[in-house]
């Protein structure tokens, strides 16, 4: 049991993931009750975490350690869940909703409705579970490291100076009144390298053979 806790600490993503969802799921939520609740604004809310009774209407950045303790037990609960059912959000929803049910049993100041199985729940409930499961998404991709594309060889270039330039021109025009079509000195070079390439690869074979 402890080598399976202690693996599970070792996964740098999840951790990441973990204090990344954590941090950003307490302050919108904090940020929708402001808005929602104006006069909330200021005023301690209550709840018990740990414990112990503590106001989690606060900024992350000044929240009760226990609280935020309580913030990221959510979020192991939102990664397992997306671990579980990563195709399947309403499975992964009712994984989210079952594990709160287990933390907040012991709080009185929850509404006895949100203690519901999943499928019983009115949807704005349902959408809080449904939030979770896409927050610990959005976290993943935001701490997951990032695949690099293999850098594609650059470009070499040619340089030829203005004497080799103007034969290569003036044996373009040659080709093109002989050939009845605009030759220009560009085709010309590519054409020259084109053939050098295969005789050279021709040679190779021989050689090898």
């Amino acid at each position: 049991m402890a080598r399976a806790a202690k693996a599970k600490k070792a996964d740098p993503v999840r951790e990441a993931a973990v204090d990344y969802f954590a941090a950003r799921s307490h302050n919108a939520w904090r940020k929708q009750l402001l808005q929602t609740n104006p006069d909330q604004r200021g005023q301690p809310r209550m709840r018990l975490r740990r414990g112990v009774m503590v106001d989690i209407n606060k900024p992350w950045a000044s929240l009760d350690p226990r609280a935020k303790a309580d913030n990221k037990a959510a979020a192991y609960d939102a990664f397992e869940a997306v671990k579980r059912f990563p195709d399947n959000r309403e499975a992964a929803s009712d994984y989210v909703h079952v594990r709160w049910v287990a933390r907040n049993k012991g709080d009185k100041t929850q509404p006895k409705a949100l203690f519901k199985p999943y499928a019983r729940l009115p949807e704005v409930e349902k959408d809080k579970d449904r939030a979770h499961v896409d927050r610990m998404k959005a976290a993943l991709r935001a701490v997951s490291p990032k695949k690099k594309t293999p850098r594609r060889a650059a470009a070499k270039t040619v340089k030829i100076d203005a004497k080799t330039w103007a034969r290569l021109e003036k044996a373009a025009r040659t080709l093109s009144k002989a050939v009845g079509a605009n030759i220009t000195a560009e085709a010309l070079l590519v054409a020259g390298a084109e053939a050098v390439a295969a005789v050279s690869k021709a040679a190779a074979k021989a050689k090898k053979a």
